[in-house]
């Protein structure tokens, strides 16, 4: 558990220090989304690598512009996981990510390269039935930490109105069941709308 500690104290210092940043943008917003995901399941001893399974993401984020090229958000999306044939690992994801903006001159226009790391937890598991694991959704963890790395692509109307495409490579960095040493794998691509929060 050290490393999480680790990158949660990097992350809430790069916080802290964008802070006063923070209170002179007053550029937030919320935006929600929707799009699909493609995934699988990482070796372990329970389970080999999967083949790859088509999914569902949806979900809401908060975020700030710290700067005109830095962003910090917050997101819950609801996140459908796991590999073919094997299991379906659905989840509620919570990443907390940040991000350097690259804006036009008029801010109509810009990418958000990001990272951070997020915490996923479990609302249900289901087996392949053709293909059954040893009752492997009775060995699922509760919760998966993540790292995700990702661009978005995001365009803003005169009236501060925004949508955009995001896409993103998330990989577990906690083994997503007891006594294996199996991860999530996933990439994410999703299409969103938000408005200015201030």
């Amino acid at each position: 558990m050290s490393r999480f500690r680790i990158i949660l104290l990097a992350m809430a210092v790069a916080l802290i220090t964008a802070s006063p940043a923070l209170a002179q943008s007053a550029k937030s917003g919320i935006a929600f989304s929707a799009g699909a995901t493609t995934s699988d399941i990482e070796g372990g001893v329970i389970v080999r690598n999967t083949r790859s399974r088509w999914g569902f993401i949806g979900g809401v984020t908060g975020f700030f512009r710290t700067s005109r090229n830095s962003s910090v958000a917050l997101e819950a999306n609801y996140v459908q996981k796991g590999g073919k044939d094997v299991a379906r690992l659905d989840y509620i994801d919570v990443p907390f990510l940040i991000g350097a903006v690259i804006p036009t001159d008029n801010d109509r226009l810009n990418f958000n390269f990001y990272t951070g790391i997020g915490i996923g937890f479990k609302v249900s598991c289901s087996e392949d039935e053709a293909n059954p694991a040893d009752n492997l959704c009775d060995r699922a963890k509760s919760t998966e930490w993540t790292w995700p790395v990702g661009l978005a692509f995001v365009v803003r109307s005169q009236t501060g109105k925004f949508f955009g495409l995001d896409g993103r490579y998330s990989i577990g960095i906690s083994d997503a069941f007891d006594g294996s040493a199996a991860r999530n794998r996933s990439w994410q691509f999703k299409a969103f709308f938000g408005v200015p929060m201030g």
